[in-house]
């Protein structure tokens, strides 16, 4: 019985050490850097969505901005590299009531050799009224590029205001 024991637990032990796949060197693929949105990354989904949900504070006085940081993971090209950010169809909120800066476009630039991180900033408008409907906002990283491939879990962001 203990032969028995012993020899399951020697084969389990051998098993375990093939099976680890130590080649770390596919992680990225050094050709095609991703690209995603730091507030998808760092935050939740929210509840019936791939991505996070989050909240931007404004009133009928006073509209406010955020900056949505993009990261740019893997190595940089030789040149800046033009990230455009994309409004969803599905969005909510009145175009209107927000303006995104340089058109939507985050530009991670050779000027900067060891940054990988760019921003768009999202500027809201105030309220219309304190009982305004909430809009939503979902942004989402262009897939048309040769330049970088967005990342699948993290290339879309929403952000909910009152309109």
């Amino acid at each position: 019985m203990k032969r028995i024991i012993s020899f399951a637990l020697s084969a389990v032990a051998l098993l375990g050490v093939y099976a680890c796949n130590n080649d770390l060197n596919k992680v990225f693929d050094p050709q095609t850097p991703l690209v995603e949105f730091q507030p998808a990354v760092v935050n939740a989904a929210s509840a019936g969505r791939t991505y996070p949900l989050l909240s931007v504070t404004n009133s009928v006085t006073a509209g406010n901005s955020v900056t949505v940081q993009v990261n740019l993971l893997g190595r940089k090209p030789g040149s800046d590299v033009p990230v455009r950010v994309l409004v969803d169809p599905s969005t909510t909120a009145a175009a209107s009531s927000y303006t995104l800066s340089n058109g939507g476009v985050a530009t991670f630039s050779t000027s900067a050799p060891n940054s990988n991180t760019a921003g768009v900033t999202l500027t809201v408008a105030r309220a219309t009224s304190s009982t305004a409907p909430v809009g939503n906002l979902i942004l989402v990283i262009d897939s048309t590029s040769t330049n970088f491939k967005p990342s699948r879990n993290y290339m879309r962001v929403g952000y909910s205001f009152r309109q």
